[in-house]
């Protein structure tokens, strides 16, 4: 992973979580006012200004997490997949959520600085959309983020909706005034919102493969980057990649099994980036020990190809080693019209992180095989 993605990866990541916990501070100092919640010791704590400016903060980290998505060049979004909902190549459902919630909260603010024009009785009800608001981001955080798998990813989450849920349910059950009443069917939904949600979670976003469910089967959401023609069609054979090449690796592991009989399946889909554009697909056959989650690998298959989709040398690997980072050699055989019966011996050094996301090196040869064989 090139310098630059991991600044603009990292910072999508920072902006998004940072914006995601003041918005939660937010919600529960407003729900807390609406409570009259005040501590003897430090009455002016929990007031409007508080609210307001924390409310300030989170738009700008949101701006911060926003930027920082559009130009990450891993998923290479256009304007439009960042502000029009649904056409994102990118897990297009739940990019949808995150940016409804963005021109909800705009909606919001704005009513904020009208409320001398369209009353304060228009301005609540505008102002209770926060309550979507906030489900929407949740949604689209754990659906979209790549470190919801993470046990701290998952304790975010989980903190949050306690510091939301608890006050939202005690203003519902218990009015905090004579002039207010209880909705209790609103809070049997919430409860039931949250029950439905958690089980969602735990069957899509936490398992393994949501990557591919998320994308609709479509890769690894890396942007499809046709190689640059640098010249006419050849009139014979030339190798669609050059003899010799490095590159930076990123996608995403998949994993089915075990099953009964104990057989487990491992895929990786990563793009190449800063070298030859293209795709290299690693799926790994093994058995699971059943000893703390090893797996033996028995087979493999190594595809390597273009970004367009084309499989240009196929072959197995010959080494490989580590856990958490992989350490892989290859032995490929061009199968492609360009690529003719070119051999490649290929190097794969890859780290994995809990959520599943792979990053990493490619370095390729034509001779002098790299890695010693097993």
């Amino acid at each position: 992973m090139s310098v630059w993605q991991t600044v603009t990866w990292d910072v999508a990541r920072a902006g998004g979580f940072t914006a995601f916990g003041l918005l939660t501070l937010s919600v529960a100092i407003g729900l807390a006012l609406t409570l009259h919640w005040q501590s003897s010791r430090w009455p002016r704590l929990i007031n409007s200004e508080l609210h307001n400016f924390v409310t300030l903060l989170a738009l700008i980290f949101t701006g911060v997490h926003v930027l920082a998505v559009w130009i990450d060049p891993f998923t290479n979004f256009g304007w439009n997949e960042v502000f029009i909902p649904f056409v994102s190549h990118y897990r297009p459902l739940w990019m949808a959520f995150g940016i409804v919630a963005l021109y909800l909260g705009i909606a919001i603010g704005i009513s904020t600085w009208l409320r001398p024009h369209i009353g304060y009785k228009w301005w609540r009800r505008l102002h209770v959309l926060t309550l979507l608001l906030y489900g929407l981001v949740v949604v689209h955080g754990i659906a979209t983020g790549s470190d919801t798998r993470t046990w701290w990813g998952a304790a975010i989450y989980v903190l949050s909706i306690l510091l939301v849920g608890i006050p939202l349910l005690i203003r519902l059950y218990k009015p905090a005034h004579p002039q207010s009443r209880a909705h209790p069917v609103l809070a049997t939904a919430v409860v039931g919102a949250v029950l439905v949600g958690t089980v969602w979670a735990l069957l899509g976003p936490f398992q393994p493969g949501w990557n591919a469910v998320a994308n609709n089967s479509n890769g690894s959401g890396g942007s499809s980057r046709a190689l640059a023609a640098t010249s006419k069609a050849p009139t014979s054979k030339q190798p669609a990649f050059p003899s010799s090449f490095t590159g930076d690796l990123q996608g995403q592991l998949t994993q089915s099994g075990p099953d009964g009989n104990g057989n487990v399946t491992m895929q990786l889909d990563m793009s190449i980036s800063n070298g030859p554009q293209g795709n290299l697909q690693i799926v790994l056959q093994g058995q699971s020990a059943g000893d703390g989650g090893n797996i033996t690998i028995t087979s493999s298959h190594v595809t390597l190809g273009t970004s367009t989709g084309e499989q240009l040398y196929t072959g197995s690997l010959t080494n490989i080693s580590g856990q958490s980072r992989w350490h892989m050699t290859a032995s490929l055989t061009g199968t492609g019209s360009n690529s003719g019966s070119q051999q490649l011996q290929v190097r794969m050094d890859v780290q994995v992180d809990q959520s599943g996301q792979a990053t990493g090196t490619i370095t390729a040869g034509s001779a002098n095989p790299i890695g010693s064989s097993v």
